[in-house]
């Protein structure tokens, strides 16, 4: 079913222009993955709508990476799948998934996905961009404290203007406090 799936995406030429084979989905919206019997992957698998973060969190002073996915659709069955993509009008990445080593022909059309940074970082600039990120996140996290601080004063006071000119910037700091829970 997943040769119908790509023979019905073919046959529109409109599809064809909006077609991007990749090597991998990671931080794309709209994905197909078709998987080789055999392969670790879903066998097919379509998403519309993903998104993907990475979250970084200190527990017991080590750091922890997390990656949380989520799709607004997520489509198993390809008769399901060609149902969902009639009225899907944006760019769809397909990356097929092999048993075994990848194929030469797949390797020429395949491109890199364009959401991951293509070079390669050296342990000390993985370590300094760690360090820039830790120096902000420790930066957001005192304004966030300082702002929490005026705000007290401001409720004190019933300085209703300065309440509503500071929480809307608290709530934004807070939210790209990603190291703490604030």
């Amino acid at each position: 079913m997943s040769r119908v799936v790509l023979r019905s995406l073919l046959e529109r030429p409109d599809w064809v222009e909006r077609l991007t084979f990749v090597d991998t989905r990671d931080f794309l919206a709209d994905t197909l993955i078709i998987a080789e019997r055999g392969s670790d992957a879903p066998a097919f698998e379509l998403e519309l709508g993903a998104s993907q973060r990475e979250e970084v969190t200190i527990v017991n002073g080590n750091l922890v990476r997390h990656v949380r996915r989520t799709s607004s659709v997520n489509i198993r069955d390809p008769v399901e799948a060609l149902a969902a993509l009639r009225g899907f009008k944006g760019r769809l990445y397909v990356m097929f998934c092999f048993a075994g080593p990848t194929p030469l022909w797949y390797d020429a059309v395949v491109e890199p996905n364009p959401a991951v940074v293509s070079h390669t970082l050296s342990k000390e600039s993985i370590t300094q961009l760690f360090d820039d990120i830790v120096g902000q996140q420790i930066d957001m996290l005192l304004l966030a404290l300082t702002l929490r601080e005026d705000i007290d004063a401001a409720l004190a006071r019933r300085d209703r203007p300065a309440f509503e000119k500071l929480a809307p910037v608290y709530r934004e700091v807070v939210n790209r406090c990603f190291l703490w829970d604030l």
